[in-house]
């Protein structure tokens, strides 16, 4: 459980970070989508629960949901359907060291934002938007997952060294990039 407050409070700051960093920078490029690498560490995290995981997942969304503007729920949905690919993809691959890191963070980003265009493309008529502009929406993702690709590896090193240092993980931090035991 304290784990999983932990995710939410490093993905609470993260979101109020970032958005304000880039109001305060006039920032108007893509922004990296830190929440979704903490749900990608949390979803190949074997000591995270599903359940507690899907807490996070929706948490995190809702978060989202309420700093962006978007309609209460779809995000949150977003969140939850990605962190079950993921934690389903988690029995299957294991990611280790810096690039695979990377990799899994453009992947994810990319899952995100797809299964939030698939679910606005769905609710397009009840909230009144344009489906052309969700349409529209899907040349400029690719600089959102490129975003995502380069802060993954560094943000997720060090919610492994967070991790070890609250004692909630019983891996030493210099493991953080190797598949030793």
């Amino acid at each position: 459980m304290l784990r999983a407050f932990v995710y939410l409070m490093v993905g609470w700051i993260l979101i109020a970070v970032v958005g304000g960093m880039a109001d305060v920078l006039s920032l108007t490029i893509m922004l990296p989508a830190t929440s979704v690498v903490i749900l990608t560490h949390a979803a190949f995290s074997q000591s995270t629960t599903v359940p507690l995981g899907l807490f996070v997942a929706i948490a995190l969304g809702y978060l989202e949901d309420l700093h962006q503007g978007a309609p209460i729920g779809t995000l949150s949905l977003a969140h939850g359907l990605c962190y079950l690919v993921l934690r389903w993809a988690s029995g299957r691959l294991a990611i280790t060291g810096f690039v695979l890191r990377a990799a899994a963070g453009l992947v994810s980003a990319l899952l995100l934002d797809g299964l939030t265009l698939a679910i606005l493309f769905v609710l397009a008529d009840p909230l009144g938007v344009p489906r052309e502009a969700l349409l529209g929406a899907t040349g400029v993702l690719h600089w959102h997952a490129l975003a995502t690709l380069l802060v993954a590896p560094p943000l997720w090193s060090g919610l492994d060294r967070l991790l070890v240092a609250l004692k909630l993980d019983d891996r030493p931090p210099q493991q953080a990039y190797w598949t030793g035991k």
